[in-house]
């Protein structure tokens, strides 16, 4: 996992953006429960070791920031639909319950502080770090919490700079805002190392099946102005025969030299799947079929020419495939189109194998 990954999600894929953002939502969503029970079952508590002067506030108080915490439940399903939503609801809740804690501070001016009212800021840093938070996003939230508590401490404290108790307040929150950032950076890495084990194919590293399908769906629902998409499916011609006479070691390098090939000849804006044991998908966004077909050709005869050396020792076999070619836009359905890509695929084999065929020609 490189280092921009952690930074920021501009690097990921809009597939796992939805899924980081539907993790994000449904622990936001525990959160804010757990803070709501928390915040009211707290009240028995204060009832035992705080007087009534103090007590008469802080359940109102209490009960006051549960209901304003309560529509983040309902919000939570919307938030995994929407970033921005997302982000304004944790601004939210930490803007609520930072209110809170500066009213419980603001009632004991001049008194002894209980040390739950004072520890209460590491605590909700401490319960954030539960969110797979993005570098950038996670020191902004961070800092955004450590100048908020520090704002409320100076002018709580009234406006003076050389309380030792506010120098370590400083210390305590980078402590604390720093292993926020650490536990959210580590439940990123491991969501992604997830989401890849159970969206990658394991030998090329493209994306399986599965995810090719959902973002197939997403080109579809996003296609606008009847701008029109194209498939490819390829399949490796006599594979069968490569595993038979070379080993199956040979065969694993033949695909993955293929797909290293598809990935060089169609570039980075090409959605590239291992769609079955030697077949290939190939999404090319806002590509016609005239140009489809051209780039299809172009591949063909790109891994025609590269012979694959085994890995075992210097013996080379030529590979050829066979192309099926698919145009779609915005009304067509993704079983269909995936239907006619392989009655494509199967006019070529019919033909003779590396080819490439369309599929108005595979009826």
């Amino acid at each position: 996992m490189e280092l921009k990954e952690y930074w920021s999600d501009r690097y990921h894929s809009r597939d796992f953006k939805l899924t980081r953002v539907g993790v994000v939502a449904i622990r936001f969503r525990w959160l804010v429960t757990l803070l709501i029970i928390g915040i009211a079952g707290w009240i028995p508590m204060d009832w035992l070791v705080l007087d009534s002067a103090h007590f008469n506030l802080l359940w109102k108080t209490r009960l006051i920031t549960g209901a304003m915490l309560t529509p983040l439940l309902p919000l939570s399903y919307l938030c995994k639909l929407n970033r921005r939503w997302m982000v304004a609801s944790i601004y939210y809740l930490v803007g609520v319950m930072l209110a809170f804690n500066w009213v419980a501070l603001w009632s004991f001016q001049g008194e002894a502080v209980p040390v739950g009212y004072l520890a209460f800021p590491y605590f909700l840093l401490g319960l954030l770090g539960v969110l797979p938070l993005q570098l950038q996003s996670s020191i902004k939230l961070a800092l955004t919490i450590s100048l908020l508590v520090l704002a409320s401490d100076y002018w709580l404290d009234h406006g003076s700079l050389t309380n030792g108790v506010l120098v370590d307040r400083v210390w305590l929150l980078l402590s604390f805002g720093l292993a926020m950032v650490w536990v959210q950076c580590g439940q990123l890495r491991m969501l992604l190392d997830l989401y890849r084990e159970s969206s990658r194919d394991p030998l090329t590293r493209l994306m399986n099946r599965r995810l090719f399908v959902r973002q197939l769906e997403q080109v579809r629902y996003q296609s606008k102005d009847e701008r029109p998409y194209s498939l490819l499916l390829l399949d490796l011609d006599r594979f069968k025969r490569i595993n038979d006479d070379f080993g199956h070691l040979m065969g694993d390098e033949v695909l993955v030299t293929v797909a290293n090939t598809i990935l060089d000849i169609l570039g980075q804006d090409a959605m590239v799947a291992r769609y079955g044991g030697e077949e290939f998908m190939v999404l090319l966004p806002d590509t016609s079929l005239s140009q489809a077909l051209r780039q299809a050709e172009t591949l063909r005869l790109a891994v025609e020419s590269q012979p694959v050396v085994s890995p075992l020792d210097d013996r080379e076999v030529n590979v050829t495939i066979s192309v099926g070619v698919v145009e779609g836009n915005k009304d067509s359905q993704v079983q269909a189109l995936l239907r006619q890509a392989d009655e494509a695929l199967y006019a070529a084999k019919s033909r003779g194998r590396n080819c490439v065929m369309p599929e108005r020609l595979a009826a």
